[in-house]
């Protein structure tokens, strides 16, 4: 996980909370299929609270 440090901020937008949510729900996710790896394919399909979510997506250029 430290690798993917920037990643995991600009997801969670800083937020503790989601940022927690998003491990616990990866390290679920590893556990169950039997991975027991947290990787960025079970982070990026982990969905967030709402303003996490709207705070991670690019901004539209105009």
């Amino acid at each position: 996980l430290p690798r993917h440090h920037a990643y995991l901020h600009q997801r969670t937008a800083g937020r503790i909370g989601s940022l927690t949510r998003l491990i616990r729900q990866a390290a679920i996710t590893a556990i169950t299929d039997g991975t027991e790896k947290i990787t960025k394919t079970a982070l990026d399909a982990v969905r967030l609270d709402h303003l996490a979510e709207q705070q991670a997506r690019p901004t539209p250029r105009r």
